[in-house]
């Protein structure tokens, strides 16, 4: 996905910037040799924003920078937020719409072979990030009013929600059961592979996954009681 930083500088950007350039520079050109930065730099005429353009599977690629960049903890950046670009056409569009058809090609998922889908229940994989603090919240909101919600949707079948703590933050996986992907897209929509955050707990995360993984469910103690 593309995540796009913005900067909103001080009037005083322009007289300040030399003695922390060369350091914000070397930053950002660490990060595009990551392969997370695409493109940087500041808007013209006048010279009161700046924009940086990121690659990465949440937008934490880009909070990350912003946190250790030397124009924001020196002030010179009055304030900066994150916003997730939807890029539709261009060759590395993330997710890329034919004009010819208008359909979202679908998701190549690593070590799914073709053909899969129909073939068996449906384990769907999500991550995010929380903090100590948030993290009660996130509990009694995933157990209390998602997971009943998930029960409602014809085709489901279960759901786990996992922690583990992770330098110095929570990390949280979500595993949802399905009977088969229609289950899934009845619940996600027809571009099943976006993965759906509520407002509500976007508040309670401090970063998430904008998409999910869905694996094929070959075995399992009750396909074990069924023989």
């Amino acid at each position: 996905m593309h995540y796009l930083l913005f900067y909103e500088v001080g009037e005083d950007y322009l007289l300040r910037r030399a003695k922390f350039r060369q350091e914000h520079l070397r930053r950002a050109w660490r990060a595009s040799a990551r392969g997370e930065l695409v493109l940087g730099g500041a808007l013209a005429d006048p010279v009161d924003r700046a924009v940086l353009l990121f690659k990465g599977s949440s937008p934490e690629v880009a909070e990350k920078f912003a946190r250790a960049d030397p124009y924001v903890t020196h002030g010179l950046v009055e304030r900066w937020y994150v916003r997730e670009w939807t890029t539709v056409a261009g060759e590395d569009a993330a997710t890329p719409i034919p004009p010819e058809t208008g359909a979202k090609p679908a998701a190549k998922q690593p070590g799914i072979e073709a053909g899969w889908e129909g073939k068996g229940p449906i384990l769907r994989l999500w991550k995010a990030r929380s903090t100590a603090e948030e993290m009660g919240k996130y509990v009694q909101y995933v157990t209390t009013k998602v997971f009943p919600a998930l029960g409602a949707i014809e085709g489901h079948r279960g759901a786990y929600l996992l922690r583990r703590a992770l330098g110095g933050a929570t990390e949280l996986v979500v595993l949802t059961l399905w009977q088969s992907m229609e289950a899934v897209r009845r619940f996600a929509g027809a571009h099943a592979e976006k993965a759906v955050v509520e407002p509500e707990a976007r508040a309670m995360l401090t970063s998430f996954d904008d998409s999910v993984t869905h694996f094929e469910i070959v075995h399992s103690p009750e396909s074990k009681q069924g023989k």
